[in-house]
């Protein structure tokens, strides 16, 4: 039998009215219910905020102390010393520190480990002791300290501990390093024999040529350094001149060297670890004169020295052609006895009077000798036996070798291959074997050649850098 339709529809509306009236208290419950859960999340999202703000706080405790072990007063304390700071300091700090649960005695909650590095001694890693710090003034003074703190703790929590979660957990870690300036003694010898007052670039030889054969009647750029009788002006006179405006070699290795002495001047800030010393090659009082002067005795006043570098002109001619402008193995043995080394493993950088040696030479590495080759002068490379009595005593010897270039005959005709007689007999003989002798003259990585101005600059630079650097000592 089939019922009645409108009869049908209005038990299933009546049905429907149930069902919603049901799911209402429905969500009305599980609302309560999710309320809870809702409570102890919000509850744990503060817990967790204010632990890691505390985490931030001791973050920055933890810097302070690793600092407080690498400070410039402090690198000249042993490394106890700078252990027993750096935990004092986070004590201090940390203590009052609301929430925080942390004990500074505990090494699985609080270490500090300090690395030093010396000139003439293996690395030292310590983990600090906590207790029982005794000679803390004994020791050897570092040249580098890195101090890294690990630290993990508890921060208190407030609604998870409901849910049995007390604490959460904080932890992290700082690291700090100095490396502090060795004290150096630099002994700069420049050569600044007549042959460095060759133009720096073909452009400047071009001038030369140019300007000297307006002004004397020739035109010259080798071989004609020192000025004629019946000349007006030398060549150097003419390349100064403001219409000429020529750069030499010289005048290169002058702007280098005052450049290397701000960076110096630069790096060690306000301390004195760096001290210079000049020599100039090219000293010619006579034929048979020494060929290099002392020009600034040792000193830690950089700006005198840099005055000085800055009033360095070619050398004084004796009118023989150059002869005896460059005396390399005069210099070598004049510098020496300037320096008071004792030994690589003494002289290491520690103290101003266990400063570590250096003898710094830079120059285009040809000797001039007595003789009849050309016009009573001859030439050879440097010998570089004469630097080994510098690295027997722990001296560290550097070169810059300012490449010998090539002079050629005509300098207005690019395309003219031809080299000036001079050069031809004077150093294409022995110009395969300048490098390798000053190579042989310098300590291991010491060496560098630069053919230009911008290269002899960056050699310089070099050079300083590499007697900068933490020494590690070979035996």
């Amino acid at each position: 039998m089939i019922a009645d339709p409108l009869s049908a529809l209005s038990s299933l509306a009546a049905a429907l009215r149930r069902i919603w009236r049901e799911r209402r208290a429905n969500v009305m419950m599980f609302t309560a219910f999710a309320l809870i859960p809702l409570t102890f999340a919000t509850g744990m999202g503060v817990d967790y905020s204010r632990a890691m703000s505390l985490q931030s706080k001791v973050a920055s405790v933890a810097d302070a102390a690793s600092l407080a072990a690498v400070t410039q007063p402090m690198m000249q304390k042993p490394i106890l010393t700078a252990c027993d700071v750096a935990r004092r300091t986070f004590v201090a700090q940390a203590t009052g520190l609301a929430g925080l649960h942390l004990d500074p005695l505990i090494a699985s909650q609080f270490t500090i480990t300090i690395t030093d590095t010396y000139a003439s001694l293996p690395p030292a890693t310590l983990t600090c002791p906590t207790i029982g710090l005794t000679g803390l003034d004994v020791g050897p003074i570092p040249l580098s300290r890195v101090a890294r703190i690990d630290f993990r703790g508890t921060s208190d929590n407030s609604f998870a501990g409901v849910l049995g979660l007390a604490t959460l957990t904080i932890k992290g870690s700082a690291t700090a390093k100095t490396v502090n300036a060795p004290f150096i003694d630099i002994h700069l010898a420049l050569d600044t024999s007549q042959s460095m007052g060759l133009a720096a670039t073909d452009a400047d030889a071009l001038k030369l040529w140019n300007a000297t054969l307006a002004r004397n009647g020739r035109g010259c750029q080798f071989g004609c350094h020192a000025r004629d009788p019946n000349e007006k002006y030398s060549m150097e006179d003419i390349a100064r001149m403001p219409d000429v405006n020529a750069k030499l070699r010289v005048d290169v290795l002058r702007d280098a060297t005052t450049d290397m002495i701000d960076t110096a001047v630069q790096s060690q800030g306000t301390n004195t670890s760096y001290q210079f010393a000049l020599y100039r090659i090219g000293k010619n009082a006579g034929r048979y004169a020494i060929g290099v002067d002392q020009y600034a005795p040792l000193t830690t006043d950089l700006a005198s020295v840099r005055r000085q570098v800055q009033s360095l002109s070619l050398s004084a001619n004796d009118g023989s052609v150059g002869f005896g402008d460059t005396d390399l193995p005069g210099t070598t043995n004049f510098v020496l006895p300037y320096i008071k080394a004792t030994s690589a493993a003494y002289d290491d950088g520690t103290t101003q009077v266990r400063a570590r040696k250096f003898f710094f030479i830079v120059t285009d590495g040809v000797t001039d000798t007595e003789g009849w080759c050309t016009y009573g002068h001859c030439t050879s490379p440097m010998n570089p036996a004469t630097c080994d009595a510098y690295k027997q005593k722990g001296i560290t010897v550097g070169v810059v070798y300012t490449t010998y270039l090539p002079t050629k005959a005509d300098p207005t005709n690019p395309r003219n291959p031809a080299l000036r007689d001079e050069y031809i007999k004077l150093i294409q003989p022995i110009a395969t074997q300048i490098a390798p002798a000053l190579q042989a003259c310098a300590s291991p990585g010491y060496f560098f050649e630069a053919s230009d101005g911008p290269g002899i600059h960056a050699a310089m630079q070099k050079l300083f850098a590499q007697a900068t650097k933490t020494p590690t000592l070979t035996r």
